[in-house]
């Protein structure tokens, strides 16, 4: 089943550097990786389509190994980050970053806000259940992320101004539009 599933990755990331708004021939991909950014082909795949599979490619692996730990420290199939509160914990760091203006004078404000927030909300549930064992764990990442979802609702509900919402949703909802190699970079490590 493996190597079914490669297989599959690389036929479907293969046909994600052909389609978009101008649709790409095989011939002319191909040429336009080897020919760089001379000319429009290669221009496309190198500077929007291929970081855009890299990310994808990474934010797929990276959600998998956080699952893939849950799973193991909690002994649980099913577990995976938002039962501890991780998710939304790291949500209402970046909403918090971006209500407050912090991203529009620094970038990297809802990242670093979010793995705050994420690691607040794991310590907090870690915090509340260290005595009482993985079931006690899992109720309380339960409690905590109630408690962080509320505080994004409480954020999208008062937002300062349309556009402060509409940014809000477009974080809490992901998206690998207008990705550049700048943000494989950041996510890479």
């Amino acid at each position: 089943l493996v190597p079914l599933l490669v297989a599959a990755l690389l036929l479907a990331g293969f046909a994600s550097l052909l389609a978009g708004t101008v649709w790409l021939t095989p011939e002319q991909a191909l040429g336009g990786l080897l020919a760089g950014q001379s000319d429009l082909a290669g221009l496309i795949l190198t500077e929007i389509r291929l970081p855009r599979l890299v990310l994808g490619l990474l934010v797929g692996a990276i959600l998998g190994l956080s699952g893939a730990v849950l799973q193991g420290l909690l002994r649980n199939p099913l577990a995976e980050p938002g039962l501890l509160g991780v998710s939304a914990g790291a949500s209402l760091g970046a909403v918090i970053a971006i209500y407050f203006g912090f991203a529009a004078s620094f970038a990297m404000a809802p990242p670093l806000f979010g793995l705050v927030g994420g690691f607040i909300t794991a310590g907090t549930a870690f915090a509340l259940s260290r005595r009482g064992g993985t079931l006690s764990l899992i109720l309380a990442g339960a409690e905590v992320s109630s408690i962080a979802a509320a505080g994004v609702s409480v954020a999208l509900n008062i937002a300062p101004n349309p556009y402060a919402a509409y940014e809000i949703m477009v974080w809490l909802m992901g998206s690998l539009v207008d990705r550049s190699w700048d943000h494989v970079w950041l996510a890479a490590p």
